[in-house]
């Protein structure tokens, strides 16, 4: 991790506050939580650690913009973002189900050029840098993604709020356990425990950070018609992989239907 710029680090010291913060309201019991306008959950640790990133931002790369999840500066200012999620998984977070995560990527001229991805609970921080490799943090070590070059008892996170593809993906002998945080699916697949991954939302927020963790512990990311996208805007789902495993993932979901949602089918 030595090779790593300050702003890599510097990522690193923001996932070890949110932690702090994410510690200070988690409960097994699970948390009070009030309700989006899109009805998703918030918590007051989404909150404040959405709000420690901006501030910590504006105090130590003043000429970057923060897109977060619930709240953001103006990012029509500058090509060069911080793009925050403050709690991945927060449905789980409020319940008291440890499948959550902090996320947050250096994203400029909408590509992400450094990201980390961390869960408290389990003392997993994930960090990586363009050209420069992804590490777990903890053990100071180099990560990569698994060699599973067959679908066949491939484990691929998918089904979340579309099963499309999902049977698809059980005829070839995939395994699909859910895991209701995408960024915790993408880190287990930069670990090499998940073989791959469909997300079917349009929030940069949500994969800006598993792009360039997974991509330096060589897996492939991609939108979910297996194309390159931005990271500083609406993004069109994702297709998450150990890179071997790409190729197939885009065929069953052209197969599913799945792709038309992105392509106005």
């Amino acid at each position: 991790m030595e090779i790593l710029s300050p702003l890599a680090h510097f990522l690193v010291a923001l996932s070890e506050e949110a932690s702090t913060i994410m510690l200070k309201y988690f409960s097994p019991l699970g948390v009070p939580a009030e309700k989006k306008a899109d009805m998703s959950p918030v918590t007051k640790a989404d909150t404040e650690i959405n709000q420690m990133v901006i501030d910590r931002v504006k105090k130590s790369y003043p000429d970057y913009e923060v897109l977060g999840e619930e709240q953001s500066t103006d990012i029509t200012k500058s090509n060069k973002l911080f793009v925050v999620d403050p709690v991945d998984g927060t449905h789980m977070f409020a319940i008291g189900a440890p499948m959550f995560c902090f996320s947050a990527a250096v994203v400029v001229d909408g590509v992400s050029v450094a990201g980390v991805l961390s869960n408290p609970l389990v003392k997993r921080t994930l960090v990586a840098e363009q050209g420069r490799g992804a590490y777990l943090v903890e053990t100071n070590s180099k990560i990569k993604v698994s060699e599973k070059d067959t679908l066949d008892r491939a484990v691929i996170n998918a089904g979340w709020s579309d099963a499309r593809g999902v049977e698809n993906l059980h005829t070839l002998g995939a395994r699909t356990p859910e895991v209701y945080s995408i960024c915790e699916a993408g880190s287990l697949v930069a670990l090499g425990g998940f073989d791959g991954g469909i997300f079917t939302g349009s929030n940069a927020h949500d994969i800006a950070a598993i792009k360039i963790v997974v991509e330096e512990a060589g897996g492939t990311v991609t939108d979910i018609n297996g194309n390159e996208q931005r990271y500083d805007r609406e993004i069109k789902g994702a297709l998450i992989s150990n890179g071997m495993l790409h190729g197939r993932l885009v065929k069953i979901v052209k197969e599913s239907g799945l792709s038309n949602d992105f392509n106005g089918g």
